[in-house]
């Protein structure tokens, strides 16, 4: 069986990954309108709602290293608590465009430096 063959029948069955839709920009402004009341503008939770619902530090790069890149993107896809403590962003966020969610806008976050276009 050739690649040409093959090709279509691995993207049919969902066997290939599929490419992020969105662009690091765009999801740097998904973070700001969906994820800044909880984890402040630059990520690192000090807001009042992020204090009080112990929002996740991403500046904090002890903690964001004890975390795994599959764990997060389960987290952002699936949310917290059934949406109590956090919502479930699956029909927001492709897999991979919360695979790059985390890293290249998440990992990369600095205290003090927004996470803006």
């Amino acid at each position: 069986m050739g690649i040409r063959t093959l090709l279509p029948l691995l993207c049919a069955t969902g066997l290939m990954a599929q490419a992020p839709a969105r662009s690091v920009d765009d999801l740097r402004a998904f973070f700001q309108q969906n994820c800044v009341k909880c984890h402040g503008a630059d990520g690192s939770a000090t807001g009042p709602d992020g204090k009080k619902l112990k929002g996740f530090d991403f500046t904090d790069s002890a903690k964001v290293a004890e975390q795994t890149d599959a764990k997060m993107v389960r987290t952002i896809r699936k949310g917290i608590l059934f949406g109590w403590i956090m919502p479930s962003f699956k029909g927001q966020l492709s897999e991979a465009e919360a695979e790059l969610l985390v890293k290249e806008v998440l990992r990369k976050a600095q205290k003090g430096k927004p996470i803006a276009r």
